[in-house]
């Protein structure tokens, strides 16, 4: 797998190095998977990031290669980014330090999408992607004091507010929020191209047990001091339960048995779980059994209706039709994609 990260202007520094920590961490057994290749491009050979640091990197004049992936940063001028109101040719100022940079930068980023390549753009990355037009149509979200300034520039995009991260599988486009929404970005790119059980280890090093997914919500508004108090036991009981209903997928979890556990009313469980870990229970219940089957099919040779029991979906059939409505693929066809030599079982 080859990755193209692409620099236009001076990037956020923690947005680039997130993607190196997750994608070319030596630290985590890969089970004879090698490394992605990672190219870094942009205008020149030495890209400027923020904190007075530097990436070297290739001139999109003397890249060839054909990347599976190509992944933009946010920038290190956010307010710059989101508060511009020039549109087409004349935004190119914005990007690049020569306009006409940005417009070559634009020029490959469509033709490299309509050869096939998956993009992926983080925080204000995503004006930059939104400014080529491949965000026309497209769900999207950027980092939450920028959400209007994204939807008012660019009208064509589908921007959705209330996301972390988004994923057109279709147009196969991936976006996502600010700060350390990179690392989630990065850990769902990763699962898709390399596989859950990788991706899972990763977030194991990282002390990410519960990375943010396409189905996560923003929080709400931030609580007085008081509020969090009073509520953080709450809180508590729910991570609790939800490293629980980890470790224990296969029983039967309804709504009522998982607020009882944690001694709520199901009306009460319901909204401080979406405080909490940001979706609803059900959806977070499904994203964890699905999880748990793909790296049973990728990790063992389990037969499809034991990987559905296991994982707490009842049977071969509902296994395939959540799996291939969340994956766009059936079981089957994605462990011939990432199975590697099977376990005991």
């Amino acid at each position: 797998m080859r990755i193209a990260v692409l620099l236009p202007g001076t990037m956020w520094a923690f947005d680039v190095i997130s993607i190196i920590q997750i994608f070319d961490d030596d630290s985590v057994e890969r089970g004879g998977q090698s490394r992605p290749t990672i190219d870094f491009i942009a205008a020149t050979a030495s890209q400027p990031l923020d904190h007075g640091l530097a990436i070297a990197a290739t001139p999109l004049a003397d890249y060839h290669e054909s990347p599976d992936l190509i992944i933009i940063p946010g920038f290190a001028n956010p307010k710059d980014i989101a508060h511009d109101r020039r549109h087409g040719d004349d935004k190119a100022a914005l990007f690049t330090d020569d306009p006409a940079d940005a417009l070559a930068i634009r020029d490959w980023l469509i033709e490299r999408h309509h050869a096939g390549a998956e993009i992926a753009a983080m925080c204000t990355g995503v004006f930059a992607l939104a400014w080529t037009g491949l965000l026309d149509g497209v769900d999207c979200t950027t980092h939450l004091p920028f959400v209007d300034d994204l939807a008012l520039q660019f009208p064509k995009a589908v921007v959705m507010r209330d996301r972390l991260l988004t994923h057109d599988v279709r147009r196969r486009i991936w976006t996502s929020a600010g700060g350390s929404i990179c690392l989630d970005l990065c850990l769902a790119l990763m699962a898709e191209h390399e596989g859950q059980s990788l991706a899972s280890a990763e977030a194991d090093v990282l002390m990410m047990r519960y990375p943010h997914s396409t189905d996560s919500r923003r929080p709400r508004e931030r609580q007085t001091a008081s509020a969090v108090r009073s509520s953080s036991q709450q809180r508590d009981d729910i991570i609790a339960l939800t490293c629980r209903v980890r470790e224990h997928l296969s029983h039967d979890w309804t709504l009522d048995a998982l607020a009882r556990t944690v001694h709520m009313s199901p009306r009460s469980f319901q909204r401080r779980f979406v405080d909490v870990i940001g979706m609803p229970p059900s959806s977070w219940l499904l994203t964890e059994r699905l999880n748990a089957a793909k790296e049973l099919l990728e990790l063992t040779d389990l037969p499809v209706h034991q990987v559905a029991m296991r994982a707490g979906l009842r049977n071969a059939d509902l296994l395939r039709k959540h799996f291939t409505a969340a994956f766009g693929v059936s079981p089957s066809r994605y462990r011939r994609r990432f199975q590697e030599p099977a376990l005991p079982r």
